[in-house]
């Protein structure tokens, strides 16, 4: 189960990418991860960069974003890009929708540029 995260502290955000298998367990471990390094370096927004390889489906894309989700919703802002081109097309913007549903201000992108410019607005 490979799994690598890297934080990166920008001027106004906080940029988190993940890599290694997409599976239940490493996408929890990210946003759990990524909400820790956020609190550690007080910073309030963050980038996610998910260049994960595989597939989820959408069950347990909703599982772990509806566990995740209160934690997500103290923040001010996050961005999502996901990289990962093996995953069902429809599901970047369902973990978008379920964490919209509960009070997370995410927004998806799909491009690192297009990300940068609304978290730096």
């Amino acid at each position: 189960m490979k799994y690598d995260i890297a934080v990166e502290r920008k001027a106004t955000y906080l940029q988190v990418t993940g890599t290694g298998a997409l599976n239940e367990a490493n996408a929890r471990r990210f946003l759990v991860e990524a909400y820790q390094a956020a609190l550690a370096h007080k910073c309030d927004s963050l980038l996610l960069e998910m260049g994960f390889s595989g597939s989820m489906d959408l069950g347990k894309i909703y599982s772990v974003i509806a566990e995740r989700s209160t934690d997500g919703a103290m923040l001010k802002r996050i961005a999502y890009v996901d990289l990962n081109p093996d995953h069902l097309p429809e599901a970047p913007e369902f973990a978008e929708l379920v964490a919209l549903n509960r009070g997370v201000n995410v927004r998806l992108f799909r491009s690192l540029a297009e990300a940068e410019r609304w978290l730096q607005a």
